[in-house]
């Protein structure tokens, strides 16, 4: 198997546009399958500053590329909102054009949109990425065979997990953020939150089949 990971600022992407105004907050993207070509409906995990937050939602529906922006539920420093993103172009077309398989949700910090995705083999790379330049500036971050083993956790995700639960990231109320965590750990906040997000969601799959 093969891994693709990368980084890029979109052009003429809606979803970049709000993270660059928007830069500290941390936007994971779980997306709901729709069988427009050109729109998207997804749920948007934000976490940051939560003074931020209702500035976040009038700029989504004054935004001509958003059709749905919908406030879903807010805690301290999270966000979560359904939204409907109507644009030209997507890099989830692309990978899809090339039979990729996404391996990770997709994150957008700091302008940059995260990408982790995963082929049978190396093949279509080239073609792909001669696609992706032309939607902006593009960072490869990782490019290379991997064997996808039935880990639990890998290292760094179960580093990240486990001092989140010292720090009292899952008490109610929270007694710190992932930006803090992040800093703490000498991190990017966007690599901490996707390593967060990846290791819950695989410790509550495994605990649901145990219910």
């Amino acid at each position: 198997m093969y891994k693709l990971s990368f980084k890029v600022k979109h052009k003429g992407c809606h979803e970049t546009g709000l993270s660059i105004k928007f830069p500290k907050h941390h936007i994971t993207v779980v997306d709901i399958q729709s069988t427009h070509p050109k729109e998207k409906q997804y749920f948007y995990y934000i976490s940051g500053d939560s003074k931020s937050f209702d500035d976040i939602i009038k700029h989504l529906k004054r935004s001509k590329g958003y059709k749905v922006a919908k406030e879903i539920e807010r805690s301290r420093d999270t966000l979560l909102l359904l939204v409907v993103l109507y644009q030209e172009g997507y890099i989830q077309n692309v990978i899809q054009k090339y039979n990729g398989f996404f391996l990770e949700l997709h994150t957008v910090y700091e302008g940059y949109e995260y990408w982790h995705i995963g082929l049978v083999n190396n093949e279509p790379v080239n073609e792909m990425l001669k696609e992706f330049k032309k939607m902006g500036d593009l960072k490869i971050l990782y490019m290379g065979e991997v064997e996808f083993a039935n880990t639990i956790l890998s290292k760094q995700q179960k580093k990240i997990f486990k001092y989140a639960c010292e720090k009292g990231y899952y008490e109610l109320p929270r007694k710190t953020t992932i930006a803090k965590i992040a800093k703490e750990m000498k991190l990017n906040p966007s690599t901490a939150g996707e390593h967060l997000l990846k290791a819950e969601n695989k410790i509550l799959k495994l605990m649901s089949k145990k219910i």
